[in-house]
């Protein structure tokens, strides 16, 4: 079953909206879709587009973009066609730019990508970002008396994989305790052809008691190329001692685990 995301966005004003903002709503889902063809071939992926609204007709415009991820594995947003890896140009729907939902409506499109014999590049991997944007905002006033416009707009990301042999290769470049945030500080890069998803998990061993503290796994996704820096929170304070951290990346599937190992002296 299609994972549902909904995103309220209130682009004009940071503060709280209020009521008649949470009556505003947009769902599109799933909240990424995934091509795997070749150079010349054609794909299309199925997405339902919901107003959750029950009183504002949503008038709606489909655009694409580019995005990546920063160091951190924050989303960071390009104009259509300006990275390497780009497929915005290969994409359309369907039923075209433009869309109206009736308050309670759901209505289905098709996400049409067509890869172009020869594509630029070397890359097995491309991306691009479908916007789905309010272009009729709903006025309104904050709980202060302010006036607001409010509008909604969700990203549905797109991933594109070609025919060559899939590579998933995760490498650990550095691991360091940084005592000031009591967390492990990992550096690590992806340099496979594929995108890699999974999760990283640590655990720290006082050698002298055997105790042992153990994060919250976390999540991670990655593009190929990706340099990643992830501080992983300790939460429990260590004791005085010596201790040895081990952090283990898991991309699942069959793909191997990486992983490394760091002995450091609290005082």
């Amino acid at each position: 079953m299609s994972k549902r995301v909904v995103f309220f966005v209130c682009i004009l004003l940071t503060a709280s909206c209020g009521l008649l903002f949470s009556q505003v709503g947009l769902s599109v889902s799933p909240p990424r879709v995934y091509y795997h063809i070749a150079p010349g071939e054609t794909g299309s992926q199925k997405l339902l587009v919901s107003n959750i609204s029950k009183n504002y007709a949503l008038s709606l415009s489909l655009t694409f973009s580019d995005w990546k991820y920063d160091d951190e594995g924050n989303n960071l947003m390009f104009s259509p066609d300006s990275l390497t890896n780009s497929c915005a140009s290969w994409m359309s729907v369907k039923e075209g730019s433009y869309l109206s939902l009736e308050p309670g409506e759901n209505k289905e499109i098709e996400l049409v990508m067509n890869v172009p014999p020869n594509p630029k590049g070397d890359e097995n991997v491309h991306t691009a970002l479908l916007y789905v944007t309010q272009m009729n905002p709903i006025e309104g006033m904050d709980e202060q008396g302010v006036g607001i416009n409010i509008n909604v707009r969700q990203g549905i990301k797109i991933y594109h994989k070609g025919k060559a042999p899939e590579i998933k290769k995760l490498e650990i470049e550095n691991l360091t305790y940084d005592k000031a945030s009591n967390s492990l500080q990992l550096i690590f890069n992806n340099k496979g052809n594929s995108w890699v998803n999974g999760q990283v998990t640590a655990t720290v061993f006082n050698e002298a008691t055997g105790k042992e503290i153990a994060p919250e796994p976390i999540v991670f996704y990655t593009l190929p190329g990706d340099h990643r820096i992830m501080s992983i929170l300790l939460g429990t304070e260590p004791a005085q001692g010596t201790y040895t951290a081990t952090v283990m990346l898991d991309s699942g599937d069959d793909a191997d685990i990486e992983a490394a190992q760091l002995e450091f002296t609290y005082e």
